[in-house]
């Protein structure tokens, strides 16, 4: 090539050089990202490409549940508080994960918009992105890693993760507690001490020293608790005034050494955290609310009490003791009926070697001393008025402050031995006990407060109490009991027998007629049904034991574990199903499919019809 040509090859422009047409990406909206997240949690967050968040409430929610399920189906107590908690951290986990997913979609959307529109999506744009959307690091690894493991045995119900709940839980949580209190308050010293020495412009949070003192308080009552069986964390219901009391010394100190930073290197004025504080109060009252489930039970059937009672200020069996001269009673040949309306105080009852009925009555007065305490015993009396239904009242004589607190008066009732009696017994705060009684035919009892107990009773009894176990042996006759709060233990009853509690465990032995027990948080414990069975709780296991089918049973339980103790010769009629958890049977002549259980054995004269929603094991008497 010459030279002319070279020339005019230079001389002549270059094509220009047109870059690939990129492919524009459609624009996300956030309408759908928050209907996603409504939908399926975490699936708005997968939408704009936050993983490991949308992958996180979906796993919480789905261990809440495994855990909800678990400690609702073992036969350890049921703690009602627990499973509430578990229950509203569904609905808390779900609208938070809305809340989040709206409020990320938005940093995001906005997000280009404040970044230089002609740089395309490089590392310093993601860090920038990392900064405004926070998403869990190893901690999502170590969410996956031990929550994993937790709905595994959650599945799998070994022995020992009972037992250790059961008997190291308070101690762990106490050591998780006093630790991440410990952890939060050094991590804000060195991070103070971090902004101090590089003399970056950071504002200090206040309330991360508060909200550490929060979680160590809770975890060290706890743990004094667990180690000593004591009620430290009971102290909680007074100081918790001290949490505005040390989230003030806090503000006020940290405000006062930024001030005089501020005047040296203009330093920015401290931030309240109140979502860390918050979130300390929050788990510390959840603790203390699980922990002291039989302290706010007490409170909650105090309030239940109708307002008689209410507006009662009951004294207690301590301090002055009067023991009143016995007052004799005597029956006539048409008497056939005895009513005690009391109001505070036991009431004792017994047959013993007397001719007409003898009271006795103990008179407690607390809170006054000396002539005072003296002057109440003597103004509070029984009155008593005779024929053919003997009326017993006691009386008393209020005092104190508000002029209306009762003395406490303990009625020992006793009862010739060759005489029947209808009894009608009544308490607002007292435990009612009946030993060696004899009706003509019925008995009726009922306390606000207090304890059933009945022992070698003739007659139909029927009663109930609010708060207050129940025991019943060797009754001659029907048992009808219920308590709102408390366990309920039944042997040797003849006639039918009805159990019923909302909080507690029940258990029936040997009774020889129709059973019927029934519980919303509780197991049920059945040994020797002869007849009719009715047996259902709502949260609890179910096991009943018999070498007899003699009627129809009814068997259900909403989430718990059924276990049935059947004779293999008998005649019945199996029905069964569960809904998710397991069947095995001992008995060769019933046939399991699936969820159901089925066969008949013998004549299938009666029904045994069983339902639940966890395992239902059948075994061979």
């Amino acid at each position: 090539m010459n030279s002319e040509q070279q020339d005019e090859s230079v001389m002549q422009p270059k094509p220009p050089v047109i870059p690939p047409r990129q492919k524009k990406r459609p624009r996300k909206r956030k309408f759908i990202a928050g209907l996603l997240a409504a939908v399926i949690p975490g699936s708005g967050h997968l939408y704009f490409g936050l993983l490991r968040k949308g992958i996180s409430f979906l796993f919480i929610i789905l261990l809440d549940i495994a855990a909800m399920l678990y400690f609702s189906s073992l036969g350890m107590q049921i703690n009602v508080p627990l499973l509430i908690l578990l229950a509203l951290l569904i609905p808390a986990v779900y609208f938070y994960n809305v809340f989040d997913a709206l409020q990320s979609a938005d940093r995001i959307l906005r997000l280009p918009e404040e970044s230089e529109p002609e740089l395309p999506l490089t590392a310093g744009k993601t860090a920038r992105r990392r900064a405004w959307i926070s998403e869990p690091g190893i901690a999502f690894g170590l969410m996956l890693l031990f929550g994993g493991v937790l709905m595994f045995l959650f599945r799998q119900k070994p022995f020992w993760l009972q037992y250790t709940i059961e008997n190291y839980a308070g101690a762990a949580v106490a050591g998780v507690l006093i630790l991440g209190g410990l952890w939060l308050g050094g991590r804000e010293i060195a991070k103070g001490m971090l902004v101090r020495n590089s003399g970056e412009r950071r504002p200090r949070r206040v309330g991360r020293y508060t909200a550490a003192a929060v979680l160590a308080a809770v975890g060290i009552l706890l743990l004094l608790d667990w180690v000593n069986g004591t009620d430290s964390m009971l102290l909680l219901l007074k100081w918790w005034p001290l949490i505005p009391v040390l989230w003030g010394v806090e503000y006020l100190l940290i405000s006062l050494i930024s001030h005089r930073r501020g005047n040296i290197t203009k330093a920015p004025r401290p931030r309240m955290d109140l979502r860390g504080l918050l979130s300390a109060i929050v788990l510390g009252a959840s603790v203390f609310i699980v922990a002291e489930q039989a302290h706010y039970l007490h409170l909650w059937n105090k309030v239940s009490l109708n307002l008689t009672a209410a507006a009662v200020d009951y004294g207690e069996a301590e301090g002055n003791r009067y023991e009143k001269a016995p007052l004799i009673v005597p029956v006539e040949l048409n008497t056939s009926k005895i009513t005690v309306d009391g109001i505070n105080g036991d009431i004792l009852i017994h047959r013993a070697a007397v001719e007409d009925i003898e009271i006795t009555a103990t008179v407690w007065v607390d809170q006054l001393e000396g002539a005072q305490a003296e002057a109440v015993s003597e103004q509070s009396f029984v009155q008593v008025e005779e024929g053919p239904t003997i009326k017993i009242t006691p009386q008393y004589k209020t005092y104190g402050d508000s002029g209306k607190r009762q003395p406490r008066m303990d009625l020992d009732i006793s009862l010739p031995e060759d005489r029947r009696f209808n009894l009608d017994i009544r308490t607002m705060n007292g435990g009612i006990t009946l030993q060696n009684v004899e009706a003509i035919k019925d008995i009726a009892l009922e306390t606000g407060n207090g304890e059933l107990i009945l022992h070698r009773i003739f007659g139909n009894v029927k009663g109930k109490t609010l708060n207050g176990a129940v025991r019943a042996r060797t009754v001659q006759g029907g048992v009808d009991l219920s308590t709102g709060g408390g366990s309920m233990d039944a042997w040797d009853v003849a006639g039918a027998l009805k159990l019923s509690t909302v909080v507690g465990n029940i258990s029936a032995t040997g009774s020889g007629d129709e059973v019927s027990l029934s519980s919303k948080n509780g197991n049920l414990t059945v040994d020797g049904v002869r007849a009719k069975l009715h047996a259902e709780s709502l949260n609890g296991t179910i096991n009943v034991r018999s070498e007899a089918v003699g009627g129809d049973w009814e068997v259900y339980s909403a989430v718990g574990d059924i276990n049935l103790y059947l004779p293999a010769e008998a005649n019945y009629t199996m029905a069964g199903s569960s809904g998710y958890g397991n069947i095995n049977s001992e008995i060769s002549g019933l046939m399991i499919d699936k969820k159901t259980i089925s066969g008949e054995i013998g004549t299938g004269e009666y029904k045994v019809h069983v339902e639940g929603n966890s395992s239902l094991i059948v075994k061979e008497y």
